[in-house]
C-alpha cells in the first residue's frame, strides 16, 4: 500500500501538470471508488472547479479546487493500487482506469486501480475526511515526538501505524524506522526511555526523507509513479521484505512475524524485546 513517501511522490509527479488546469467533466467507471458524494453527483459537482494546488496529509492527496469564489478539496486515498496517469484524450484506457477528469488543455487525468480500494471524497470541509489525523511525522517536532509517547501501554508497531497517533507511516515505513532506531516492534510505548524516542524519532526523519528523494518503494508492480517509472527505495530496505537474509548491520537472518496482522520483519539480534 503507498504510503507517505510514495503519496508524496505522486503529489509532486503531479503538481506540475495539474496546478491552473479546470476540469471540464469527469467519468465515473466504477462508482464505488467515490466515497463522498454519491458518484453522479460527485461527477456534477467537481464540473468547473480549477485545480489551485496539490498537497498531501498523511497518506492522502488533497487536490485544492476553486470556481466562482467557491473552494472545494477533493481527497483521495491510493489504498493498495491506486494510481494516477496523464494522457492525452482520446488515448486508449485500459480495464482499471475507474474514474477519469477531462481538462480543459485536452488531456485526461486517470485513476487506475486494480483491485479497486481507492476512494475519493470531494467535500467542503476537509475535517470530515482528515479530521481525526495524528500529527505530520516529517512536521512534529523532537519535543513533540517524545511527548506523544507519554501513558501508551501499546505494542511500538501497531501504534506506529495507528493514523490518529502519528499520521503517514505505513508497514514498510514502521519496519524500517524500527531497525535503524534498534527497537523491537513488541516494545511498549511506555517502556522507551528517552534517548529510545529520541533515536526513534531521527530514524522516522531519516527514513522517510531517504525514500521521498528516490521516489518511494516498488517492491512490486503495485506502486509506479505517475510516469511509470518504479521508486527507488527497495534497493535501501535493511528489514521489510528481507526474512532470512543477513541483517546489515550484524549479519544475523532476519527474521518475519506477525504483529497486529501485519508481516513484520526485524532483527533478532540488533532489536532486543527490551
Amino acid at each position: 500500500m503507498p504510503e507517505l513517501p510514495e503519496v508524496e511522490t505522486t503529489v509532486r509527479d503531479l503538481k506540475p501538470h495539474l496546478v491552473g488546469r479546470t476540469i471540464v467533466r469527469a467519468t465515473i467507471r466504477w462508482p464505488r471508488t467515490i466515497a463522498a458524494p454519491r458518484a453522479r453527483q460527485f461527477c456534477r459537482d467537481i464540473c468547473g472547479y480549477a485545480i489551485t494546488d496539490i498537497t498531501r496529509r498523511a497518506k492522502y492527496l488533497r487536490f485544492h479546487l476553486q470556481k466562482d469564489g467557491s473552494a472545494r478539496s477533493l481527497f483521495v486515498h491510493l489504498r493498495m493500487t491506486g494510481g494516477f496517469r496523464i494522457d492525452p484524450c482520446g488515448t486508449p484506457r485500459d480495464k482499471h482506469m475507474h474514474v477519469l477528469f477531462q481538462l480543459d488543455d485536452g488531456r485526461e487525468l486517470r485513476f487506475r486501480d486494480t483491485r479497486k480500494f481507492g476512494r475519493m471524497w470531494l467535500v467542503q470541509d476537509e475535517a470530515l475526511v482528515i479530521g481525526k489525523l495524528g500529527p505530520e511525522p516529517l512536521e512534529i517536532g523532537e519535543k513533540e515526538f517524545i511527548a506523544l509517547f507519554d501513558g501508551k501501554r501499546r505494542q511500538l508497531k501497531p501504534l506506529l501505524l495507528d493514523q490518529t497517533f502519528l499520521a503517514g507511516l505505513g508497514n514498510i515505513y514502521v519496519d524500517e524506522s524500527l531497525w535503524y532506531a534498534r527497537l523491537h516492534p513488541l516494545r511498549a510505548a511506555d517502556s522507551l526511555t528517552r534517548g529510545e524516542r529520541v533515536r526513534l524519532y531521527h530514524a522516522i526523519q531519516r527514513v522517510l526523507t531517504r525514500a521521498i528523494a528516490v521516489g518511494g518503494t516498488s517492491i512490486d508492480v503495485m506502486y509506479r509513479r505517475v510516469n511509470g517509472v518504479s521508486g527507488g527505495f527497495q534497493d535501501s530496505l535493511r528489514a521489510f521484505d528481507r526474512e532470512k537474509r543477513p541483517c546489515r548491520r550484524c549479519g544475523t537472518p532476519i527474521v518475519k512475524t506477525t504483529v497486529g496482522q501485519r508481516g513484520t520483519h526485524f532483527c533478532p539480534s540488533c532489536q532486543k524485546p527490551q
